[in-house]
């Protein structure tokens, strides 16, 4: 304790001595050195993360509810519907109606009957317009034409990755119809029965479920698709805090609406791929950051060595005086540990006083998410813990290779 004491006062006088211009910037180095190791995992994080968000927001909300596994739809929708009502913590749902058709376009206008038709296999969901709009806020994604009204007969709404024009942009992957914008009239056929509808908008979104979907009011899929019963093949939730979408989801199954149908939050209902992705971006930004560590433990290195080499003279003498070798030692550790612990205090500001938010309000955008930067404070103390063990290292070794040299040599000048 004795030689920490004098190690510790011993320090921070050279600190103190020490040229603010060359200490400001070992500090700056240790900071970008800081930010790289998490702004890096952060980013590539937060692309999955940006597309969980947007997931969330525009298609499942915060508790998705779904047929048991061994029915067809949601049993006695009505009731269930009812007691969802009944819940204030619930801000909003929809009820949708699922099922699958075929889209035909530009039908009027062919003269070769015997041709290829202009069809396209769609998803198509049933919706209430308004309860829609509240609870994933479609209108917002329409991108050419307008949004469903509650009393629209024979209109729809069209996901981009049926139409041709902007399918085009991924390569022929898609089924598609052709020249289909606002104002056309296409031809929905579900079995024997066809319907036709005019294309009221069309809808664009970074979430494949909403691109991938054709939506038309909820009377009309029921009719089309002779869906009499009302049963409804999902309910999408939002809470007023979704963290603690968990905790309603046990008080609805605690009311025995598991009975009628599964309940899932939206953590539950996300694919393992998603999760192995993010873990694998986390690893990778980690494996980047990790060559900033080295390149700043080399510089810490460089610098507490020339330092000492520098004050090589001082240092026998203070071995001559009686000063032990480890007190001097620790003298040089605990400038690595303040160069350090600075740099990574000031990093750890600009992350979560800056960085994050900036990027919650300006997300970058990606073709299939809007990125954001996603920091765990947990995550990034051990990256602290990493970062500090591995710089006090590079600090000591320096320091223990001037040390160790013979007294009189080190105060004579000699090699």
């Amino acid at each position: 304790m004795r030689a920490l004491r004098i190690g510790l006062l011993l320090g921070f006088r050279q600190i103190q001595r020490a040229n603010f211009w060359t200490t400001s910037l070992i500090i700056f180095v240790m900071m970008l050195t800081f930010l790289n190791l998490i702004a890096v995992s952060g980013i590539l994080v937060g692309l999955i993360a940006g597309a969980e968000v947007a997931v969330r927001e525009y298609a499942t909300g915060d508790i998705i509810i779904s047929a048991k596994d061994d029915e067809d739809r949601i049993l006695d929708t009505q009731t269930f519907i009812r007691e969802l009502e009944s819940f204030p913590e619930i801000t909003a749902y929809s009820v949708r109606y699922d099922g699958g058709g075929t889209l035909e376009a530009n039908y009027k206008e062919r003269r070769d009957l015997t041709g290829e038709r202009d069809t396209a296999a769609v998803t198509v969901t049933g919706i209430d317009p308004i309860m829609e709009d509240e609870m994933t806020h479609l209108s917002e994604l329409v991108v050419d034409g307008e949004y469903l009204s509650p009393d629209d007969e024979g209109k729809m709404l069209i996901g981009v990755y049926f139409l041709a024009e902007y399918a085009e942009n991924f390569g022929d992957v898609f089924d598609t119809v052709e020249n289909v914008k606002p104002g056309s009239i296409v031809r929905l056929s579900v079995g024997n029965i066809s319907k036709e509808f005019e294309v009221k908008g069309i809808v664009e979104s970074k979430v494949d479920e909403v691109n991938f979907t054709t939506f038309i009011p909820e009377r009309e899929f029921r009719r089309l698709f002779n869906r009499l019963d009302r049963n409804a093949d999902q309910i999408v939730v939002r809470v007023v805090d979704p963290d603690r979408n968990a905790e309603i989801k046990e008080a609805l199954i605690n009311s025995g609406l598991d009975d009628f149908a599964k309940i899932r939050t939206y953590e539950e209902n996300v694919p393992k791929f998603l999760t192995d992705i993010k873990n694998t971006f986390d690893l990778l930004g980690t494996f980047i950051g990790s060559i900033g560590i080295i390149v700043a433990s080399i510089t810490i290195f460089i610098i507490i060595f020339i330092n000492a080499l520098s004050r090589k003279r001082h240092i026998g003498i203070l071995k001559g005086i009686g000063i032990d070798r480890h007190v001097i030692e620790v003298a040089y550790v605990i400038q690595a540990a303040f160069y350090a612990v600075t740099g990574s205090l000031l990093g750890a500001l600009v992350t979560y006083g800056f960085l994050i938010g900036y990027f919650d309000r300006n997300p970058i955008s990606f073709p299939f998410s809007d990125g954001i930067m996603v920091a765990d404070p947990y995550s990034t103390f051990i990256k602290f813990v990493v970062l500090f063990i591995i710089t006090l290292i590079a600090g000591f070794i320096p320091a223990w290779i001037i040390v160790k040299q013979n007294t009189l040599n080190s105060i004579l000048g000699r090699k």
